[in-house]
């Protein structure tokens, strides 16, 4: 009888203290809950009065952090910083400064007298030339693409400098990771650079082989700490491969054996990238290595590159051929939209008919008015969309947009449904167009490094995108107006839904 007692004393205790801190939970989880709040508050009145963003995206915002106080105001502590209200050091702004104004001298060099009245204007927005004297070839899919670049990177005499924004630890990772590695062995300088969210699978076991060998690995970005998160949300999406100064890469793919259709979610990976060789390598080397001195963050870091020595190195390119490219780089820091800015003006020099390519097709409003309104205006406006998602919310975002589109007179193509279409592409009335890494979405435009290359006057490269384009057209399905009208209301719930969230995707 007395254990009894003591366990139901010691139970009673057990239970009042618990019951003591139940309370005290709930009161500090209620203070808690207000001080979010308040936050939360001061947050939308910075973004009311203080902020300089567009106003489409500052009343989502407010939506969001009003509506779901503390899930609101914490996905805007992670998303929704401004970048531009980012504080970078003194190397970071004085050694990436010098880097573009050596480039650019070097640029002029080569700058030819009769531009293509395009690259004009382009070049006038993003001080950036086009260069004549190049030899680009489109590369459709991983097989080629891949071969092409293991082969450049067997031949490498002097250095290889490679960028991607996912790089996967599988068999095709590994390979060109142990390419490397038999290249800085030889002698060969190499430099990795990998985006800290975008591969983040990739760890120091895998890395470690490539260190060793006496290349250097650099993570563009990574989160360290909490207090390091809003940068969680402004990421390097360039992939770009620069091999002795002479070849370069860049486009759609990254690394990994989905891109080369091997996986089960996806019977093809459509995708494109480009090989350059000739003067515009100049620019793509620029790219890269502005992003490298960004994130080595030393004082004279840009100096190996850009005295007599490292010019010889690193910018001596040969010319080859007579194609004509720019390369337009930008990001989340500069103070215009460069890259979105570049293709509206694309865009916009339509005479007869502009198609797009893109996996994602959430754009702000002005730059679905440009296609709207060039379809209005009588001009063959098409767009391929994937037939089938990799991301729910941005599959689903972007087809919300379909109808608007359809109004207008644009035709939409969904391409084959068991595949993935991943490329990003514009061509504009046969003669000129822009491949790169940019999707037609808010993100590419805003908040990632993004890099495109435009290309003028009908060359080969931009045949051989026409040439792509006709085949994805035949497999792919062209939408209608019945498709929107026979859609399942869980369909159109999921895209009214993620359309809503379109402006700070």
């Amino acid at each position: 009888m007395q254990k009894v007692i003591q366990f139901l004393a010691i139970s009673a205790v057990i239970i009042g203290i618990g019951y003591i801190f139940s309370i005290w939970n709930m009161k500090i989880a209620y203070v808690v809950g207000i001080l979010i709040e308040l936050f939360g508050l001061a947050i939308v009145i910075k973004l009311t009065f203080f902020d300089i963003r567009n106003t489409l995206s500052k009343v989502t915002w407010i939506t969001v952090i009003l509506g779901l106080p503390v899930i609101g105001t914490g996905y805007y502590l992670y998303f929704g910083r401004d970048p531009i209200t980012r504080k970078f050091s003194v190397s970071q702004i004085k050694e990436t400064a010098k880097l573009v104004e050596v480039t650019h001298a070097i640029q002029k060099k080569y700058r030819s007298s009769d531009l293509p009245r395009l690259s004009k204007r382009i070049s006038n927005l993003s001080k950036i030339n086009p260069l004549k004297g190049n030899k680009i070839d489109v590369l459709t899919n991983g097989t080629a693409t891949f071969s092409a670049i293991m082969e450049a990177i067997k031949n490498a005499k002097c250095h290889i400098h490679m960028q991607f924004y996912i790089y996967k630890k599988d068999d095709i990772g590994t390979e060109i990771r142990d390419l490397l590695v038999q290249k800085a062995k030889a002698g060969v300088e190499v430099r990795f650079m990998y985006d800290a969210i975008g591969a983040k699978c990739l760890n120091s076991a895998f890395l470690k082989p490539l260190s060793d060998a006496g290349a250097e690995v650099i993570a563009f970005d990574p989160i360290l700490s909490l207090w390091l998160l809003h940068k969680a949300n402004f990421r390097n999406h360039r992939k770009v491969i620069v091999v002795d100064s002479h070849i370069g890469f860049t486009g759609g793919l990254n690394v990994g054996d989905e891109y080369l259709s091997n996986t089960n979610t996806f019977k093809i990976w459509r995708d494109t990238h480009i090989r350059i060789e000739g003067l515009s390598v100049i620019e793509l080397q620029e790219s890269f290595l502005n992003d490298w001195i960004f994130m080595k963050n030393e004082k004279d870091s840009a100096t190996p590159f850009i005295n007599e020595k490292g010019i010889q190195k690193y910018f001596s390119p040969i010319e080859k051929g007579a194609d004509w490219a720019q390369v337009i780089y930008g990001g989340p820091y500069d103070k215009e939209n460069i890259i979105r800015d570049a293709m509206l003006n694309l865009i916009e020099s339509a005479h007869e008919n502009v198609w797009i390519a893109t996996p994602y097709f959430i754009p702000d409003a002005e730059a679905l008015a440009v296609i709207r309104r060039a379809a209005m205006s009588g001009i063959d406006v098409r767009i391929i969309l994937p037939g089938k998602g990799d991301m729910g919310i941005s599959y689903h975002g972007s087809n919300a947009n379909i109808k608007t589109l359809l109004e207008a007179g644009v035709r939409v193509f969904a391409y084959d449904e068991e595949s993935f279409l991943h490329c990003k592409i514009i061509t504009v009335d046969g003669v000129n167009a822009a491949i790169g890494t940019a999707n037609f979405d808010i993100r590419s435009f805003r908040l990632n490094h993004e890099l495109m290359v435009f290309l003028y006057e009908a060359s080969a490269a931009i045949h051989h995108l026409l040439h792509d384009f006709k085949i994805d057209f035949e497999a792919s399905r062209e939408l209608t107006m019945a498709d929107i009208k026979n859609k399942s209301f869980g369909k159109q719930i999921k895209e009214s839904i993620s359309s809503l969230f379109s402006p700070i995707l």
